[in-house]
């Protein structure tokens, strides 16, 4: 599976409303940490197709940067359903592995 990049607020309702398992990666263009950790996030959504992977541009998309309460970036949000159940910020692949395999 792809990653899907989510634009509004919309997208990631629906996102997480249609995907039983699913992550959002929030991080920005100016971000050095996101942009070494992006191609990891990208490997795992192919080496994880049950999983749905979701982006999110903190500067193009605020509103649901705030409405997750997103203070760093990257920050990883790990949802069943619409259910948040776990959430980490960092550049951290063993972390991110770990939340991926657990969900």
């Amino acid at each position: 599976m792809s990653v899907t990049v989510l634009s509004d607020g919309d997208a990631v309702a629906k996102f997480r409303a249609v995907n039983p398992k699913s992550i959002m990666y929030f991080t920005a263009t100016w971000c050095p940490p996101c942009k070494m950790i992006s191609p990891i996030y990208t490997t795992l959504s192919e080496t994880y197709p049950d999983v749905a992977f979701g982006k999110i541009d903190i500067d193009d998309n605020q509103d649901s940067a705030m409405e997750f309460k997103i203070s760093a970036v990257p920050t990883f949000v790990f949802s069943r359903g619409e259910a948040t159940v776990n959430k980490f910020s960092g550049a951290d692949k063993a972390q991110l592995e770990k939340f991926v395999k657990e969900l």
